[in-house]
């Protein structure tokens, strides 16, 4: 059997017309609800309401529910999108921009959903190389066994008195 798939509208609008039947009493009928009062109790819109009272509020599933078209506007389309998106190019708009050019008619949507349920087609962000520690070596060594002198710039004056920077 079939699931019926629910957004919570059916309990909301029975809860809210068993309110309305217990307010009313005998004198309430379902073909005579206000809908306005519907309305202003559940927040769902007059019109959405007036459809479900055409119904006699019993709610069905859409018939063509869950079902995939053979033939969409992209299907001529699929094989070059699939190279864009393994090259790297997951930006709808430029899919779309280059889809154009070679004759693609549809829209930014159809492109969008596209992208987005292709997305094992992208190639992996590449990673960083792994870390190769302090390139600078360090070693110890026991007190008297080695020294280190620093050398910097100094001013001497040469044998005729002029200063030279060493």
């Amino acid at each position: 059997m079939k699931e019926i798939k629910s957004n919570g509208f059916e309990e909301i609008i029975a809860q809210t017309i068993e309110e309305m039947k217990s307010e009313q009493g005998s004198s309430f009928l379902l073909e005579h609800v206000n809908l306005a009062e519907l309305e202003r109790r559940t927040g769902i819109t007059r019109a959405r309401l007036r459809r479900w009272k055409k119904n006699g509020f019993t709610f069905k599933c859409h018939k063509s529910e869950g079902k995939k078209a053979k033939y969409t506007i992209l299907n001529g389309y699929t094989a070059y999108l699939d190279d864009l998106l393994g090259k790297g190019v997951t930006n709808s708009s430029v899919c779309l921009r280059r889809l154009q050019e070679i004759g693609y008619t549809g829209g930014l949507t159809t492109v969008k959903d596209y992208i987005s349920s292709h997305k094992h087609l992208v190639p992996a962000k590449r990673q960083m190389v792994a870390p190769q520690g302090n390139r600078g070596r360090r070693f110890l060594t026991e007190a008297g066994e080695a020294y280190q002198m620093d050398w910097g710039f100094t001013k001497v004056q040469d044998h005729n008195g002029k200063p030279i920077r060493h």
